[in-house]
């Protein structure tokens, strides 16, 4: 039995995506369920169903393996407006965050779950450019709570991993 070494990025998978689940719960107000077919992206918010948090993890979870954290959580999220609302989320080109992996290529200066649930909220609600600070305050939020709780929290159904996950706190 082989035992392998993972880092705090390495099990946080999907952290991020329930950080952002809950701020878009709370924050549901702000999102509206207008049609988006045709109309341009830079106009806020986009529209938005609710999504079920534990398959918007798992799938989180599943794609890290194919784009790591940062666009696991925006494809999570993304994926399935995709195909509950269509555009503009259809054609949002979520591989293009792949970067965002290892603290953004690779430096370890910001994990890429929080940045990617951040794009998420400031897509969704609008940037705080467009005339809301909710987007950002939302990111900000996520920061914080990313900062101060113990993960990884999410516990995936059926693990890639069987190693033993240590929860520890980043105080960053």
């Amino acid at each position: 039995m082989s035992v392998e070494k993972l880092s705090r990025r390495d099990i946080i998978t999907g952290t991020g995506l329930l950080a952002a689940g809950a701020i878009l719960g709370k924050f549901g107000a702000f999102v509206s369920n207008a049609d988006a077919k045709g109309g341009p992206t830079e106009k806020w918010p986009w529209p938005y169903e609710k999504l079920d948090p534990e398959k918007t993890a798992e799938i989180s979870y599943n794609e890290w393996y194919r784009v790591f954290c940062g666009a696991a959580v925006i494809s999570s999220i993304f994926s399935q407006l995709s195909e509950k609302i269509g555009e503009p989320y259809k054609s949002f080109p979520v591989d293009a965050f792949v970067y965002m992996e290892g603290g953004m290529t690779g430096w370890g200066t910001i994990c890429g779950s929080e940045a990617g649930a951040a794009v998420v909220t400031n897509v969704i609600i609008g940037p705080r450019i467009a005339g809301s600070k909710d987007g950002a305050m939302m990111g900000s939020e996520i920061m914080q709570w990313y900062s101060e709780t113990p993960l990884p929290v999410y516990v995936p159904k059926k693990p890639k991993i069987k190693a033993e996950i240590i929860k520890t706190v980043s105080n960053s």
